[in-house]
């Protein structure tokens, strides 16, 4: 079987201690990002084409999950912003906010930063099993990025081809894929593959907090203080509620649950911002949602980690 790998943390027992290490890292990729002008695409790209499907294979194909929990949490993850965008078309319409505000400020609310921040926050808050949950989630959310993020971003400008498209160039689809198949068949991988598959995965936690240090840089946007506690809230505190029901729902029990309902507490996903220039959905707007939520997880996930413990 593939070697896991060296992991750069373990289960911590105050909840400040499995955030506030993932919150450091990523503020030495911020500072880095402002005083050495490092190229953010470049490491963006390694992450994407590299680390993230070797973290996400390696986690699939070694992990103990069984696969019952391991496909309730896939559909969990899948339905996750649709019960959000629902949640949220009430609140938009009850803050009477226009159609062009509520379809942009829907991307920071319903997407969460479930990769380079959230699966950090689970290693140290849960160990490697709940790191290996989480990449499910991460994986689910991927898919729905690429396709129902870019419909909100583009309204309805989008084409449907080029959505669907987006799906089958992401490699991290394929090494679920695969990751799952050498689970399922208990197939052995050759040490040959299995060890720098095993370094490439242990690599993508700290590689990860930097990035999405890097991506903050710059980051910054004018929006009324009223709409921007509303999406805020939304994303930090109403969202993982509605994803603890979901779950729970689901037959979800345990630590599945808590990973779920934990991955649906982290701050915006950096990407949605990218979304948001490249269609023009009040990229400034979502930059200031993405940064000030960001921020306040460091008060909200510590809070979520104390609570979800104690069930």
């Amino acid at each position: 079987m593939v070697d896991r790998g060296s992991t750069c943390g373990k289960v911590t027992d105050l909840p400040l201690d499995a955030v506030l290490p993932a919150f450091l890292i990523a503020l030495v990729g911020y500072v880095a990002g402002h005083k050495l002008n490092l190229d953010v695409g470049t490491l963006s790209r390694i992450c994407l084409y590299i680390l993230t499907p070797s973290l996400a294979f390696n986690s699939l194909a070694t992990s103990q999950i069984p696969l019952g929990d391991a496909w309730r949490l896939g559909i969990g993850g899948l339905l996750m912003p649709f019960v959000f965008l629902g949640a949220f078309t009430l609140l938009a319409r009850a803050l009477r906010w226009d159609q062009a505000l509520s379809r942009a400020m829907s991307l920071p609310a319903l997407f969460a930063n479930a990769g380079n921040y959230g699966l950090p926050v689970l290693l140290f808050a849960f160990g490697q099993e709940g790191m290996d949950l989480g990449v499910i989630v991460m994986g689910t959310q991927t898919i729905l990025m690429s396709t129902l993020g870019v419909y909100l971003a583009a309204s309805s400008n989008m084409d449907p081809k080029k959505a669907l498209g987006q799906i089958f160039r992401m490699p991290s689809i394929y090494a679920m894929t695969l990751g799952i198949l050498v689970k399922a068949l208990n197939i052995t991988i050759p040490t040959i593959l299995g060890r720098p598959i095993g370094l490439l995965a242990g690599a993508t936690v700290p590689v990860y907090l930097m990035v999405l240090g890097l991506q903050l840089v710059g980051v910054k946007g004018e929006l009324s203080a009223g709409v921007t506690s509303a999406v805020v809230s939304f994303r930090l505190v109403v969202a993982p509620i509605l994803a603890g029901f979901v779950g729970y729902a689901l037959g979800l029990r345990g630590l599945p649950l808590k990973v779920l309902t934990l991955e649906q507490a982290m701050p915006s996903a950096v990407n949605v911002t990218i979304l948001a220039n490249e269609f023009n959905a009040n990229p400034k707007g979502v930059s200031r949602i993405t940064l000030m939520s960001t921020m306040g997880s460091v008060v909200t996930l510590t809070i979520w980690i104390m609570l979800i413990r104690s069930l």
